[in-house]
């Protein structure tokens, strides 16, 4: 009797099912908000959490994995990165005053707003001279 109930019990649901996922994470590990870096090519690194990272070129629909999308502006001018790597390099040979801003978007293109509204992409603003 006690097997039984043990299994029917179990049966009920999976640890899949039972689990809320948890809302993805973005934030830069480097360069830091404020800092001043050389004009060039800038080494960034961003930390990404409960969200698996692939090739942006692969259109996978439905897949709860993506890229990352890394852009940066000065106010008059402006690019972006996609990647499914944690450490782009940035090409930025305006000296000023720039925001960094990391996002995650889904394999097939999709935002993270609908799925997790509590996501919020990373911004930070470095000088580069």
């Amino acid at each position: 009797m006690f097997l039984f109930v043990a299994l029917s019990a179990c049966a009920g649901s999976t640890d899949a099912e039972s689990a809320e996922a948890e809302t993805p994470t973005v934030a830069f590990v480097s360069p830091h908000d404020g800092d001043t870096v050389p004009a060039g090519e800038i080494a960034v690194s961003i930390a990404i959490g409960h969200f698996l990272l692939a090739d942006p070129s692969k259109h996978t629909e439905g897949e709860a994995e993506g890229y990352l999308q890394v852009d940066w502006t000065d106010g008059t001018g402006s690019d972006s990165v996609q990647t499914g790597e944690t450490t782009p390099t940035l090409s930025i040979a305006t000296p000023g005053s720039w925001t960094l801003t990391a996002d995650l978007i889904f394999a097939d293109g999709d935002g993270m707003d609908e799925a997790f509204p509590d996501f919020a992409p990373a911004s930070i603003t470095i000088t580069v001279e």
